[in-house]
């Protein structure tokens, strides 16, 4: 009799928690909703800028390593590799020499029903806040999937970025890209 209650108990957790929690969300980008869809000015340094230094905005750190491999630096380390990559801008080390702020930072807790990775984009000379963009980390109930549902949300964070400054081009990165070497495939 305990035998077969046991069996069944893998069964009531998936009854209980839903198929969500044990299989990936495929998200949908802020790029694929329409970024800048009220065809909002785009701001004159976003488009001239040719420098950019990318700063790491320690965000919440509880989650590494337990719920997501690497630490708090993970969405840093992953979107500088993505943004070299795709190569648009020439990235920096120094602040002083460059034209762009692009500060990463890992969001979760407060209210949130998803954890989020958040891109400011500022003017390294004015200071001024040009644009934003904010990805949600789809949930999922293995770790490795946790990985690969974070590391795509640095590369939706690239093709946002992308999406505003060349409208309509080919995204360059997409879910279905194993060319890149992330955590999850570690």
């Amino acid at each position: 009799m305990l035998r077969a209650i046991l069996r069944f108990i893998p069964l009531l957790a998936l009854l209980i928690l839903g198929p969500v929690s044990f299989a990936r969300v495929n998200q949908l980008s802020s790029s694929a909703k329409g970024i800048n869809t009220a065809n909002a000015p785009v701001p004159t340094p976003l488009l001239s800028g040719k420098k950019v230094f990318v700063s790491f905005d320690l965000g919440d750190v509880l989650a590494f390593p337990s719920v997501y491999s690497g630490g708090p630096e993970r969405a840093y380390s992953e979107f500088y590799a993505d943004m070299k990559q795709w190569g648009h801008y020439e990235l920096v080390l120094d602040p002083q020499s460059a034209d762009l702020i692009f500060s990463i930072r890992f969001v979760e807790g407060g209210g949130l029903s998803y954890p989020q990775i958040r891109l400011a984009i500022s003017d390294a000379k004015t200071h001024v806040m040009l644009w934003g963009f904010v990805e949600q980390v789809d949930a999922a109930f293995m770790k490795k999937h946790r990985d690969q549902a974070f590391s795509s949300t640095v590369m939706w964070l690239v093709n946002d970025v992308q999406e505003l400054l060349l409208p309509g081009s080919p995204q360059p990165f997409h879910l279905a890209d194993d060319t890149k070497a992330r955590f999850s495939d570690r």
